[in-house]
């Protein structure tokens, strides 16, 4: 399973069927429902990020109402990962045919990578993000639509890639026995410090995380930053860690973080869905502010 980028360019010609022997890709859609409907690259399917998520546990209890609300909780449900992938074949995904994901690049806070991070997990095995996004799209003088596109019903099986998450338990038992490893902390600073949104259980960063802040994967462009520069934006004694992870708020941002780096390694990077929504929940969780 592997994840790249492709251009805007490209992927019209992929639609158009003018490159011989590559698979017309499906493509998905990962901005607001309201965005899609104002309108959309012809024949995208769209996947909100959102819709995919647990709720918090009952169980926890002095949790800000807003935290129920979908966008609010990041962790993928894990009970109902079978009812997903009957839900991705309905809507014409398959394991084995390539998906273009795209949001609105930058404004669209990681969107398209929380919705690709999540395909390639569940079991499709060629996602690529559309470099520069929507603008990207319209620039390179693509199309828009503003129907609802649907696809024919696949086949999809559930085949879970591992590699790719890190949950709140294995953490915590980590950080237990001193082998918490580095995590990427792909918010702002000022989050990162501590100074963050009051609906937050608890405010802070996870004990070894480095901060890298997601705006810096973009160039002014709205497209990617290259290979070097984002080599470039962490010590490189971090990303020879070999327990690296990143997270975020709810796991959306480290989500594109995790796939550039495979993008431009080949490394396969773990994110931690849950988070800081998830860690701040449980108060026997160090948390730490500067």
């Amino acid at each position: 399973m592997a994840i790249a980028l492709i251009s805007a360019h490209k992927l019209q010609l992929l639609l158009a069927g003018e490159i011989p022997g590559q698979m017309p890709p499906l493509v998905v859609d990962s901005r607001p429902e309201s965005e899609y409907e104002a309108g959309h690259i012809p024949s995208a399917l769209r996947l909100g990020w959102e819709d995919w998520n647990a709720k918090p546990d009952l169980k926890v209890t002095g949790l800000n109402l807003d935290l129920w609300e979908p966008g609010y909780w990041g962790a993928l449900d894990n009970f109902r990962l079978e009812e997903f992938a009957g839900r991705l074949a309905q809507l014409g995904l398959s394991n084995h045919r390539p998906v273009v994901v795209y949001a609105d690049s930058l404004a669209s806070k990681g969107r398209e990578g929380r919705i690709a991070w999540m395909l390639l997990y569940l079991g499709v095995e060629n996602v690529f993000l559309l470099d520069g996004g929507w603008r990207a799209w319209l620039d390179a003088g693509g199309s828009s639509d503003r129907l609802e596109s649907r696809a024919e019903r696949s086949c999809f099986t559930l085949r879970l890639d591992h590699r790719r998450r890190v949950s709140t338990n294995a953490l915590a038992s980590m950080c237990g026995s001193g082998r918490m490893p580095t995590s990427v902390d792909t918010r702002s600073l000022s989050e990162f410090q501590g100074d963050s949104f009051d609906y937050q259980p608890r405010t802070g960063h996870l004990p070894e995380a480095v901060q890298l802040s997601y705006e810096s994967l973009f160039e002014e462009s709205g497209t990617f930053v290259n290979r070097d520069k984002f080599l470039a934006l962490l010590d490189p004694r971090v990303l020879s860690d070999p327990n690296l992870i990143t997270y975020c708020e709810v796991g959306v941002r480290a989500s594109t973080y995790a796939l550039l780096l495979e993008a431009y390694t080949g490394r396969v990077l773990p994110v931690y869905d849950g988070s800081i929504m998830e860690w701040g929940a449980d108060k026997a969780l160090p948390l730490f502010r500067e």
